[in-house]
């Protein structure tokens, strides 16, 4: 027990923030054998509506593919460290002790066995009951400050006081679900540095294009490039969704991330290749063959592009059917099927953003324990720190990862200290 005189405003542990990485912190804290009093502050009337959310309902809970190169940040390195001691393959046998039973897609993405995020959140739910954790919702904290050995915690209807405390907020991606920058301003008032969150796997706004107005809502699986106006560049591969704002699905969404981070609007420009698997010399000498040379080009192209598709290009180039197809017709056709040029005004922001990037700075926190090097018995976990990842799992990866890692943490720090 604490030796603290009971309090029902004071905790041993405070978790600020009810989503996958919160939950997840005050679960491993019980489980690292720690009994002290633990409570979590959630600011919304639902918790992790995030995790209900995610996957399109599916709760996409983590990649079992090799973590290099899908992590972003100042320092990705940094979610490297933190998730070698969770791994995705250790954090699926945890959740698995916990009830949930999960499938493995081809790509390596893993959802419940259900394809119900709700499976992930009653689990999460039942397990902090069993582990009296306290809950306090909807809760928002205003302001933190430590004196002495504890921290001051106001929040909007009353104050706590506690001996540690996890901040586990999230980023401001998806304001309806509960995004904000509360955790971030609550961290840089405790004397954190900030690297600017912008939005991160989020639609493109593009400028009017043909292809917008007639294939509005046709997917397609492609490559493209982004080429900034400051000299960025981007690559991407996977499905595209074409929308009558621009352009959406994975793969865009990934281009998000460099173009959020670009001040001017327009932002430059994508390029996008339809046909991928073929050189543009290839598909040059498949659209001139004689079999083509009578026939409606639309047709022609069908078998390449859908119709849609077709439609928009040839109507860019401010033409329904050419009365004449030649050489040069059959070149630029090419040309725009390898690499259609569409301006990139900006993102569609954080409202649409899956993610943010940014955050409080990683160097400020150590990867081992997730403490804050400037404040003691601070720790913060999840997207509240300045990591993002890939689509496929790899943010709920990280939140689940870095929380646990956090509560086991400061559990582990509380009972040194022998204060339990």
């Amino acid at each position: 027990m604490s030796d603290m005189p009971y309090d029902e405003h004071y905790f041993d542990l405070l978790v600020i923030g009810l989503g996958a990485s919160g939950a997840s912190a005050a679960i491993a804290a019980r489980e690292a054998g720690f009994l002290g009093r633990i409570a979590i502050l959630e600011k919304e009337k639902q918790p992790l509506r995030k995790v209900l959310a995610s996957g399109n309902g599916r709760c996409n809970l983590v990649n079992t593919q090799p973590i290099e190169g899908h992590y972003h940040g100042t320092d990705p390195s940094f979610a490297s460290a933190v998730i070698a001691e969770m791994t995705a393959k250790q954090l699926l046998s945890w959740f698995f002790t916990l009830g949930l039973h999960t499938m493995e897609d081809r790509e390596g993405r893993v959802y419940p066995r259900s394809f119900q995020a709700s499976s992930v959140a009653l689990i999460l739910q039942e397990q902090l009951e069993r582990h009296d954790v306290k809950i306090f919702y909807p809760m928002e904290v205003v302001s933190i400050e430590k004196e002495s050995y504890l921290f001051q915690i106001k929040t909007k209807e009353e104050s706590f006081t506690a001996s540690a405390v996890i901040v586990a907020t999230g980023s401001a991606a998806a304001p309806d679900l509960g995004g904000s920058l509360s955790g971030l301003d609550l961290l840089q008032s405790m004397g954190h540095t900030l690297r600017l969150p912008m939005p991160s796997l989020v639609p493109l706004n593009l400028n009017p294009h043909p292809l917008m107005k007639y294939a509005s809502g046709i997917r397609f699986r492609g490559k493209a490039t982004f080429v900034g106006h400051g000299g960025e560049t981007a690559k991407t591969k996977g499905e595209f969704l074409i929308t009558s704002y621009g352009l959406s699905g994975i793969a865009a969404m990934e281009l998000g991330r460099i173009v959020g981070r670009i001040q001017e609007s327009p932002a430059g420009h994508i390029y996008l290749d339809f046909v991928p698997e073929m050189t543009e010399d290839e598909m040059l000498v498949l659209l001139k063959g004689d079999k083509n040379l009578d026939r409606d080009i639309r047709v022609a192209l069908t078998g390449l592009v859908p119709e849609k598709i077709a439609k928009g290009i040839l109507r860019s180039l401010h033409i329904e059917e050419p009365s004449k197809k030649d050489d040069n017709f059959f070149k630029k056709m090419a040309s725009l099927l390898k690499a259609l040029p569409l301006e990139v005004q900006n993102t569609r922001g954080f409202p649409f953003a899956q993610v943010a990037s940014g955050g409080v700075l990683t160097d400020e926190f150590d990867a081992s324990t997730l403490m804050s090097k400037k404040v003691s018995e601070l720790f913060s976990s999840g997207e509240v720190l300045d990591i993002d990842g890939d689509t496929g799992g790899y943010n709920l990866l990280w939140a689940f990862s870095s929380g646990y890692r956090a509560g086991k943490s400061a559990a582990e720090y509380l009972m040194g200290q022998k204060r339990l």
